[in-house]
Order: C-alpha cells, then sequence, then structure tokens
C-alpha cells in the first residue's frame, strides 16, 4: 500500500473517530483546520478523505467547522490525477466536478461492506427512538417494516428477538419468503394500509414514497420512523395534515455510534486502498 499520508477535510463526529483510527493504524493523518494553505496541505499527503456527505450543495466541502467555505473545483485542481479521493454521499454533480480535473474519487458510502456494518447501528438507533417515542414496551408491539434489504432484515430480526409482532412489508416474493423463513409476517405492498390500522409503529426503509395518503388514512396512534435517505419514504405533508407523527431519522450511524462508525469507514477505506493497489 503506497498511501501512508492522508488529509482529513470536513464531516462530523464519525470523521474525527475515524481520523484518530487511521493514525492508529500507522497513517500520517492531517485533519485540515485552515491553519497552512489548502495548496500546502494537498501537496502534503496521498489521499483526501472527506465527510458523508461529501457536499451538501454540490460546490463546497461539507466542513462546517471551518470559517471559510472550500469551493471543490478549487479542492479538485490542487488534486489533479495524482490523489486519491475519498468522499461519501457524492451527488452527481460532485462526481462530475471531480471528473473534470481527473480526479479519481470512490465514494465509500457506496461499498457494499460499509451498508452492511452500518445497518447495525441504523437499527439500534431506530429501535432506541421506538423505545423512547412508544407508550408501549417494544415486546408484543405490532410492527411494520416496510423493505427488506440491508436495513429492513436485520431491523426484522432485531425487533423479532425483542418480542415484537413483525410485519415485513416486501416487493419481491423471494424477500416475502426469506422474512417467513425468519419468523415474521410478511405481505405484499398492496396488504400495507390494512395492516397499518393495527400497527403501534412503522420503520420504513425504502427511499421512494410507499407509504401515501392512503395508508396513511388507516394509521390511528402510529408512530412512523422514516429511516430512509432522500426523498424518503412518507407522503409527509399527507402525514401532516392527518396528524400522523413520522420521525425523518436520517444519519443515524453518526447520531447513535460514531466511534463505531468511524471504524466502519475506517475499514471499508483501507479495503479501498488494498483493492486499488495504492
Amino acid at each position: 500500500m503506497n498511501i501512508k499520508r492522508i488529509l482529513i477535510i470536513g464531516g462530523d463526529s464519525r470523521i474525527d473517530y475515524l481520523a484518530r483510527s487511521l493514525s492508529e493504524d500507522g497513517f500520517a493523518v492531517t485533519r485540515f483546520d485552515a491553519s497552512e494553505p489548502l495548496k500546502t496541505a494537498v501537496e502534503n499527503c496521498d489521499a483526501v478523505v472527506l465527510g458523508l456527505p461529501a457536499s451538501r450543495d454540490d460546490k463546497t466541502v461539507d466542513a462546517p467547522t471551518l470559517s471559510d467555505s472550500i469551493m471543490l473545483k478549487d479542492l479538485f485542481h490542487l488534486m489533479g490525477r495524482n490523489r486519491m479521493l475519498l468522499a461519501g454521499k457524492m451527488s452527481d454533480s460532485v462526481k462530475a466536478i471531480a471528473d473534470v480535473f481527473s480526479v479519481k474519487w470512490v465514494d465509500y458510502f457506496m461499498r457494499e461492506e460499509l451498508e452492511i456494518l452500518n445497518a447495525v447501528p441504523t437499527c439500534e438507533g431506530a429501535v432506541q427512538i421506538a423505545m423512547e417515542e412508544l407508550p408501549i414496551t417494544v415486546f408484543g408491539s405490532n410492527v411494520i417494516i416496510t423493505g427488506f434489504g440491508k436495513v429492513g432484515e436485520p431491523l426484522a430480526h432485531m425487533l423479532h428477538n425483542m418480542g415484537a409482532k413483525v410485519t415485513v412489508c416486501a416487493r419481491r416474493a423471494a424477500q416475502r419468503a426469506k422474512a417467513r423463513a425468519m419468523g415474521v409476517h410478511a405481505v405484499d405492498f398492496s396488504y400495507l394500509g390494512e395492516c397499518m390500522s393495527d400497527a403501534d409503529v412503522v420503520f420504513n426503509t425504502v427511499p421512494q414514497q410507499v407509504i401515501g395518503r392512503e395508508s396513511l388514512l388507516l394509521a390511528k396512534d402510529t408512530l412512523i420512523i422514516d429511516l430512509a435517505s432522500k426523498p424518503g419514504g412518507v407522503d409527509m405533508e399527507a402525514a401532516r395534515d392527518l396528524g400522523v407523527k413520522v420521525i425523518w431519522a436520517l444519519g443515524l450511524p453518526g447520531k447513535v455510534a460514531p466511534v463505531t462508525s468511524g471504524n466502519i469507514i475506517k475499514e471499508t477505506i483501507c479495503n479501498i486502498f488494498n483493492e486499488s493497489g495504492e
């Protein structure tokens, strides 16, 4: 592995723990704080790591602790083709800017190992929200999980083991069969509204609207926790009109387990280095 010097710019507490973990693994890590010119910091590194997301406006690096904004085009111009960029949730616009300057980039958020491992703190955080918000125990509660992918499956397993009565809504027959083999009820999305009337809490994991007005009309005192990334899976306007409580719980790994999340990102980045031969 040729990459030894890593420049980290921006990010949240997950990235702070990432920096510490990379240093403990023997990398020379610099956390950019504007005490030296950006040009100097880039020249003294082999790779640049940005946070998750890399940018919130497709123009500047997401670095809330810095007093001055760093333009993506300025950073990528300094990096050129000689340094690797590792960033999370890179939009198409951010990727396009990187391509203009021939920057070799990898979106670590899209790596399968990160998605799988990140599901654990996401599920724990979701259950924590439910325990804080519900007037009943998770044990014995009626739970719906929409989607049965990298988050939906471990969440169903966790809640089932806690004694909840879990119903999974999934489009694919194979996913429903897998859920039934786990010991939970499984239905097609066409039955969502019917199930909603008895639900204490609904966890959505699908990043497109699957819980619309028709289903929300059947919700009584149901709590909905949306775990999906933008645009989410709930008709928020309808939920407001109908008085259904929805908590859109974005970025749970960084909020409930920043140390674990930082270590997951570190492991993923090291895998990228090893696979690329850098």
